[in-house]
């Protein structure tokens, strides 16, 4: 309330039956509520979509990790219900938009919905760039995509994004999803109207020197659709080896990734006069026998010991403990 109320007020209002102290409290706590556009979700709805897109995040990093060799993080940042044109306003007019079908099993027949994904133009033309085997440090925000780029992207689509999300919904329900198209626009998707109410699932990519949002719109009915057909399970009951399939996916995608692996036969201590009197030839002492173990170092931290030789014509260390 803008100031407190006077004696008079507030003795009326006891009489009334109200609670003044309550009311006298500070504005901030109270949130203003839309009358207009009413939530359609309640808290445990939204709960539950962000327990299953941060799986999406987490495992959609760790397949990017692997695919380009290099660290990407992505990081859901938030789920909000909005209108489709508020959302084309907030994106502005130059991204990439995978449009994604999607068929729910509801009794006997399949019911077919769509949602987008909106990746700004700097992070698609990343991806497309490191497919076809460009330098990871080239970003470009206003790229005009050729018909095979747009291709690329769909495939890309197809093949990394589609099976992390039908993965991500498996505990729940079952979920088949391919992609339809691509477009360079938000007024481009014939699927959605501008006033088409929508949940947009936000995130986060930082990769190389880049930090960009992108997002997962889903309109209402689809999401509907899907909590409809929950029955028993939206409670929060997992299927136990769809739970096991989604790990395993996840593991799958981390085997993927690369790490540097090195062999530290011995060490030394020379001072710096003695490096820089080194020549061709030179032999150092190290603190190691011929026959002694070796250190095998992994991220810069002791994994194993082992023993070096040769298999196949090639030196090697067998692996003869763990530290």
């Amino acid at each position: 309330m803008a100031e407190s109320l006077t004696k008079e007020n507030r003795d009326k209002l006891k009489k009334l039956g109200y609670a003044v102290d309550l009311l006298e409290e500070d504005t901030r706590r109270i949130q203003e509520y839309d009358f207009k556009s009413p939530r359609r979700f309640t808290r445990d709805n939204i709960r539950l979509l962000n327990a299953v897109y941060d799986c999406f995040a987490k495992t959609f990093a760790n397949k990017l990790s692997g695919l380009f060799r290099t660290a990407v993080q992505v990081d859901l940042l938030s789920v909000k219900e909005l209108q489709y044109g508020d959302f084309s306003k907030e994106i502005g007019p130059r991204v990439v938009m995978p449009i994604i079908e999607t068929k729910i099993k509801e009794g006997t027949e399949y019911i077919t919905n769509h949602f987008v994904v909106s990746f700004p133009t700097g992070i698609m033309h990343y991806v497309v760039n490191r497919l076809l085997g460009g330098d990871e440090g080239i970003i470009r925000e206003d790229h005009d995509f050729t018909e095979l780029e747009l291709n690329l992207t769909k495939n890309f689509t197809f093949s990394n994004i589609t099976p992390i999300i039908e993965v991500a919904w498996s505990s729940y329900i079952d979920i088949v999803t391919s992609c339809v198209g691509v477009v360079m626009s938000p007024g481009l998707n014939k699927y959605f109207s501008s006033d088409l109410p929508i949940l947009n699932i936000e995130f986060e990519m930082v990769v190389a020197s880049m930090t960009k949002k992108f997002s997962v719109c889903m309109p209402f009915d689809l999401i509907e659709n899907i909590f409809r057909n929950f029955g028993n399970r939206f409670m929060g009951l997992e299927d136990s080896n769809k739970n096991k399939q989604k790990k395993g996916l996840m593991l799958d995608h981390i085997k993927e990734s690369e790490v540097d692996v090195s062999v530290v036969l011995g060490r030394t201590e020379l001072e710096l006069g003695d490096v820089l009197a080194l020549h061709s030839g030179d032999i150092m002492m190290l603190d190691s026998f011929t026959d002694s173990s070796v250190k095998v170092i992994i991220k810069g931290k002791d994994w194993f010991s082992g023993k070096i030789g040769l298999y196949k014509g090639r030196k090697a260390v067998k692996v003869t403990e763990l530290l």
